[in-house]
């Protein structure tokens, strides 16, 4: 069971983090697998079954949902824009950013303590618009007030993927997560790709209830472990 290093988790949350994907959950060899990670303050383990151990600890049962790409239904008056930097609110599109974590991991585990979720969240949606990790960000503003907003990202030559979606709290119920993703989807349509993704939590019943009413179906679960050496 190879622990591999994560350079970039570790010199961003200033500890040395690592990952390991454990093939056989049912043969899981905790003792074995505490002498391998002696080494790390903190170890994700990623499964496709449930580990059962309680010397680990679950934070995530993440879902996966897919779409083959077609052409949208769009409303001309959905409000939906292509998000212009320098001109558009980055302030409105970062809170929304940190909104869209709820369910997080980084939020959920107790044992971040120096306010990493809000930090990684920040730092996520600024190399999505500024670094263009992301391929399009695009906006719902209704009064000129930003109200919601999705990142899309290339995963490969015929995937896309919405790495991040979030409608303000005050402003849900209006049906601008469903024109959203709608536009997400027109927009990976315009790009060339075949398939479009994206992935939250099991416990985020209003997106899982969005992605469906949009035509997405679950491709994958993934359970998402901490084991800390504190």
């Amino acid at each position: 069971m190879n622990i591999i290093k994560l350079d970039w988790d570790s010199d961003f949350f200033g500890y040395t983090i690592g990952r390991v994907d454990v093939k056989s959950p049912g043969a899981f060899d905790f003792p074995k697998f505490k002498k391998n990670a002696a080494l790390y303050r903190l170890v994700y383990l990623f499964s496709d079954q449930k580990i059962e151990s309680s010397k680990v600890q679950l934070v995530d049962t993440k879902l996966t949902f897919s779409k083959q790409l077609e052409h949208a239904n769009l409303d001309e008056n959905s409000k939906v824009s292509i998000f212009l930097k320098g001109k558009d609110d980055f302030k409105k599109i970062e809170k929304l950013a940190l909104q869209s974590g709820k369910y997080s991991r980084f939020k959920i585990d107790l044992n971040f303590k120096k306010n990493e979720y809000e930090l990684l969240y920040k730092k996520w949606i600024r190399n999505s618009i500024y670094e263009e990790k992301a391929i399009e960000v695009a906006i719902f503003k209704d009064s000129q007030e930003i109200l919601g907003f999705f990142t899309l990202e290339k995963k490969s030559d015929s995937l896309c993927d919405i790495s991040l979606v979030a409608v303000d709290q005050n402003a849900r119920g209006k049906k601008i997560g469903t024109k959203l993703i709608n536009f997400a989807i027109s927009q990976g349509v315009k790009k060339g790709f075949k398939d479009i993704q994206v992935v939250t939590q099991l416990e985020n019943l209003p997106a899982k209830n969005l992605y469906e009413k949009c035509g997405f179906k679950i491709c994958k679960t993934e359970y998402i472990y901490h084991y800390w050496n504190l």
